[in-house]
């Protein structure tokens, strides 16, 4: 099977809203798929990649799960014998919300999963997410907030951003500034939310 040669993963921002499993099933197809945007191989390969055992209940969960994308507009299937030819829809490559990632990153986001108590595609997910934010000190946002885009829990989102924050990305790093006000009446401080800003750095 061809393996694409782009440096950047393209992610649709509609894909964060679905359940985890579909999200990881579509990157499997983003990050398998050649220079003509479409995944051609068998059912095992996603299992490969995915670091898990090709055994029939999960062959099956994947297959379901390909099928399930397909009914609902995400991509498009064509089955020869066991080899699976996966593209995206035109409605979706006609999708202008797209975050691209450096293919380096996202190796960086699966190996940190690994080690992380978040899964590598909540820490993914989360960091799609935070990309697409806007900057500033006014732009503020809660893990709770973070977590009903994204259909997971308040503390899934805070692992998330803790393993995000401690990933080398060499040319690229999120800074959290989290941010509080002061109560006029007893002169404490309470937390309204955490700014993420991206750094970008040059060599």
């Amino acid at each position: 099977m061809e393996q694409s040669i782009q440096e950047e993963l393209e992610f649709y921002t509609e894909w964060l809203e679905l359940d985890k499993y579909h999200f990881k099933i579509l990157t499997m197809i983003t990050v398998l798929a050649d220079n003509k945007r479409a995944f051609r191989g068998k059912l095992s390969d996603f299992c490969k990649n995915l670091s898990i055992q090709a055994t029939s209940v999960n062959l099956r969960k994947i297959e379901t799960t390909l099928f399930v994308l397909a009914e609902s507009g995400y991509i498009n299937i064509l089955i020869d014998k066991d080899i699976y030819t996966i593209s995206l829809t035109k409605s979706a490559e006609k999708d202008k919300n797209i975050v691209k990632i450096k293919r380096e990153w996202y190796k960086l986001i699966r190996a940190a999963g690994a080690e992380s108590a978040a899964s590598w595609e909540s820490v993914l997910k989360v960091f799609i997410y935070l990309l697409g934010l806007p900057q500033g000190k006014d732009n503020y946002v809660t893990y709770q907030q973070i977590g009903s885009v994204l259909h997971c829990s308040k503390s899934t989102v805070q692992r998330a951003v803790k393993t995000i924050c401690n990933i080398d990305f060499k040319d690229f790093r999120f800074m959290k500034d989290v941010i509080k006000i002061r109560n006029s009446k007893d002169g404490s401080y309470q937390t309204v939310g955490t700014v993420y800003t991206q750094g970008i750095f040059f060599e």
